[in-house]
C-alpha cells in the first residue's frame, strides 16, 4: 500500500472523519425529510469560531442534498458582492449539478428578473447565465428576491424535491441584503425552499437587527470538540490502515488539540509523519514519543501560518490591543482590563475591539469578556515579543 497521510489540516478541507457534528448533520436531514414529506422546515444558521468546521458542514450538506436530487449550491459571501451575486452563484452551481428539468426551467425566468449583467458558470456540458441586477442598482430588490424564492419553491414542490441556498461567511453580508434574505424566506414559508447559512458568533445579533423573522430561524453553535470526539477524529482514519494509537498517545493528542477541530487534523498529520507515514505498515502502534516529536513541526506550522497571518493582517492599533490581551492572560479577559493595560478608556478602544471581533481574531464569550479565537495565539504573541520568532 502507498505511503499516504489520511489527515488534512487545510482550511475548509473535509476531514476523513467528521467527528462531533452529528447534531448539525441531523438538522439538514430533518430539513430534507420535512420538505419531501410536504411539511414546513426552518432555515438553518450555524455559528462558530474559525476552524470549527462550518465550511465542511456546509459542503457535507451540499453533497447530501444533491444526492437526493435537490437544487443546492454553495457560496462564500464577499463584502464587495451583493446578495444578487451570491444567489445567482448558488443557483448556477445548483442547476449545473441538477441537469435539465422543472427546476432548471425556472432559471431562464431569473434572467429577466435579475437584470442584464450576467454571471456565467460551466460544469461539464452545462452552462448557465444569470443576471445580477440592473446597472447602477444597489443591492437586490426585496420584492425580486421574494418572487425568486416563491418561484423556486413552487418549482421544487412540482418536482417533489427542495431548493436550498447555502451561504458561508454570512456575517459579511450588508444589513440591507440580509433583511431582503429574511423577507424572502418569510414570503416562501410553506414551500420547499430554504437557506442554510454559517458565520462567526456575532451573526445571530446581525440577523436579529435585520428583521423580525430572525426568531423563526433554527440557530446552532458549531463548538469545541469533546475528548471522545478528538479521539474519534484521530483514531478513526488510522484504523482504516490498521494503525493504532497507544492510549497515552491519544491522551496527549487530546491535550494538545485543546478541543479545536483544526488542531486535531494538524497534530495528527504531523504525528503520522513522525511515525514514518505508516499507511503501508499494518499493525503499527503510534506512541506518545512520536506525538512529542510532532509537537515542534506542528507548532512551527501554526506560528508561520495560522498565527502569523492573523497577527499581520491586524492594523498597528489592533496589534497593540492583541498584545495587551496576551500580556494579561491566555483565557477569558475583561475588556476593561485590556483598556487599562493600554492606558485608555473602554470607549476609546471600542473601535479596535469591534474590528478584531469582525475579523474573527478574538471573540466575546460573554458580555464585556474577550478571548482569543484560536488556542495558543496569546503564546505566539508573547514569543514574538520576546524575539523568539523571526518577524
Amino acid at each position: 500500500m502507498a505511503k499516504v497521510n489520511p489527515y488534512c489540516a487545510g482550511a475548509g478541507s473535509r476531514p476523513p472523519v467528521l467527528a462531533g457534528r452529528s447534531r448539525q448533520l441531523a438538522m439538514v436531514e430533518n430539513l430534507a425529510n420535512q420538505f419531501e414529506g410536504k411539511r414546513p422546515a426552518e432555515n438553518i444558521v450555524w455559528t462558530g469560531l474559525r476552524g470549527m468546521g462550518k465550511t465542511v458542514l456546509l459542503r457535507e450538506a451540499l453533497d447530501h442534498l444533491r444526492d437526493r436530487g435537490w437544487l443546492a449550491g454553495y457560496h462564500e459571501v464577499r463584502r464587495s458582492a451583493g446578495l444578487g451575486a451570491s444567489v445567482a452563484s448558488v443557483l448556477v452551481q445548483g442547476n449545473a449539478a441538477l441537469g435539465r428539468g422543472k427546476l432548471t426551467r425556472t432559471l431562464s425566468w431569473l434572467r429577466e428578473l435579475l437584470g442584464a449583467a450576467t454571471l456565467t458558470s460551466s460544469v461539464g456540458e452545462v452552462t448557465v447565465k444569470l443576471g445580477l441586477g440592473q446597472p447602477g442598482r444597489v443591492g437586490l430588490p426585496e420584492d425580486a428576491l421574494d418572487a425568486l424564492f416563491v418561484r423556486l419553491g413552487e418549482a421544487a414542490a412540482d418536482a417533489g424535491v427542495g431548493a436550498v441556498l447555502l451561504f458561508d461567511e454570512l456575517q459579511l453580508i450588508s444589513r440591507h441584503d440580509l433583511s431582503a434574505l429574511l423577507h424572502a424566506a418569510q414570503a416562501a414559508e410553506g414551500l420547499p425552499v430554504a437557506f442554510v447559512a454559517a458565520g462567526l458568533p456575532d451573526l445571530p445579533g446581525q440577523i436579529s437587527a435585520a428583521g423580525s423573522y430572525a426568531e423563526r430561524l433554527y440557530y446552532d453553535r458549531v463548538d469545541w470538540l469533546r475528548p471522545p470526539d478528538v479521539r474519534e477524529a484521530v483514531a478513526g482514519p488510522a484504523a482504516e490502515f490498521r494503525v493504532h494509537y497507544a492510549p497515552e498517545a491519544l491522551d496527549l493528542l487530546v491535550e494538545l488539540v485543546a478541543a479545536y477541530p483544526f488542531f486535531a487534523q494538524l497534530y495528527a498529520e504531523e504525528t503520522w509523519k513522525a511515525a514514518g507515514t505508516p499507511s503501508d505498515r499494518p499493525g503499527t502502534v503510534i506512541t506518545s514519543a512520536e506525538v512529542r516529536t510532532a509537537e515542534g513541526p506542528a507548532r512551527h506550522r501554526l506560528d508561520e501560518g495560522l498565527y502569523r497571518i492573523r497577527f499581520e493582517k491586524a492594523s498597528g492599533g489592533e496589534r497593540a490591543y492583541l498584545v495587551a490581551m496576551a500580556t494579561i492572560a491566555d483565557g477569558r479577559i475583561p475588556s476593561g482590563a485590556v483598556a487599562r493595560q493600554l492606558g485608555r478608556s473602554v470607549q476609546e478602544v471600542s473601535s479596535l475591539r469591534e474590528r478584531l471581533l469582525q475579523k474573527g481574531i478574538i471573540y466575546s464569550p460573554a458580555h464585556n469578556v474577550l478571548e482569543f479565537a484560536v488556542p495558543g495565539f496569546a503564546g505566539y504573541i508573547r514569543r514574538r515579543l520576546a524575539g523568539e520568532l523571526e518577524v
